[in-house]
């Protein structure tokens, strides 16, 4: 049997591929250029295509699916159930089912949910909460380079969510298919501030991070040229919403997995991900 996985170069696809080897099943990873993705059956796929899927499909009973761009990949879907893909387990974001109906992140993933409940295969979608990661994506480079983190509501609570323990979900619902049907929200152990998430970093990496309080303003200003405004402001507003209010949390990752891995653990593990810098690479600027 073998899984395809896309995505397979991304935070969570990377550790789904990880978690299906260590359990000895075979893996076919896919990206939109799989040049350079460290794997023996590797695959260039896009799921925006209309056609042109049977290298990716051929063989492939089960399929992790993470849709980067919105659209609902019918046409991917559909040469997976002529394919005889047996169950697609879909990374999707809570923003689907909470808050408002037109919200810029719900619109991205929603065609992805609809299409996949259309296509006649199986499937579980997850939900994962606040990943551990965006801490490296967001504050990496601050934090390497010696600067503080910025942050428009540090009181702002979440659940960080480790990705390996997404993944270790994933793969054990691809591989058991227990769940068809089923949407599953996913969490971390426990819920705390965005300022708190910077004071454990800084406890691991022994040495003080300052946390800089900013304006909607500065941070529309700093937006990264792949975050669109509509998504960052969006997310400022659940940020605002969610200051001063425990977040949600659930042991749907205990009930697959035994434990939920804690974001100081998380920490712990990724301490060479926010490495102080060499003065000589430091911006300056």
């Amino acid at each position: 049997m073998t899984i395809l996985v896309t995505g397979a170069r991304g935070n969570v696809g990377s550790e789904v591929v990880r978690a299906l080897r260590e359990g000895g099943h075979e893996v076919r990873g896919s990206a939109r250029d799989a040049t350079g993705l460290d794997l023996l059956d590797a695959v260039s796929l896009d799921l925006t295509a209309e056609g042109g899927f049977e290298d990716a499909l051929r063989g492939v009973d089960a399929i992790f699916l993470y849709p980067t761009r919105p659209n609902g990949a019918e046409y991917f879907l559909a040469a997976a159930h002529k394919a005889g893909v047996s169950y697609v387990v879909l990374l999707s974001s809570p923003d689907v089912y909470e808050g408002a109906a037109d919200n810029p992140i719900r619109r991205a993933h929603l065609p992805a949910e609809e299409a996949l409940a259309e296509s006649g295969l199986p499937f579980t979608v997850l939900y994962p909460g606040w990943l551990a990661g965006n801490t490296r994506r967001d504050w990496g480079a601050a934090i390497r380079a010696g600067k503080p983190v910025r942050l428009f509501s540090p009181e702002s609570q979440c659940t960080p969510t480790a990705e390996a323990d997404v993944a270790a979900v994933a793969a054990k619902l691809l591989t058991e298919r227990s769940y068809p049907g089923q949407r599953l929200a996913l969490t971390g152990p426990e819920s705390m501030t965005q300022r708190a998430v910077v004071e454990i970093l800084a406890e691991e990496l022994g040495r003080s991070i300052e946390v800089v309080t900013e304006t909607r303003s500065e941070a529309l200003a700093r937006r990264p040229e792949w975050m669109p405004e509509a998504v960052l402001e969006h997310l400022m507003d659940v940020e605002e919403a969610a200051a001063g209010r425990a977040a949600p949390v659930n042991n749907t990752v205990e009930r697959f997995v035994g434990r939920a891995t804690s974001f100081r653990e998380w920490a712990q593990a990724h301490k060479d991900d926010f490495a102080r810098q060499r003065l000589s690479d430091v911006d300056k600027g």
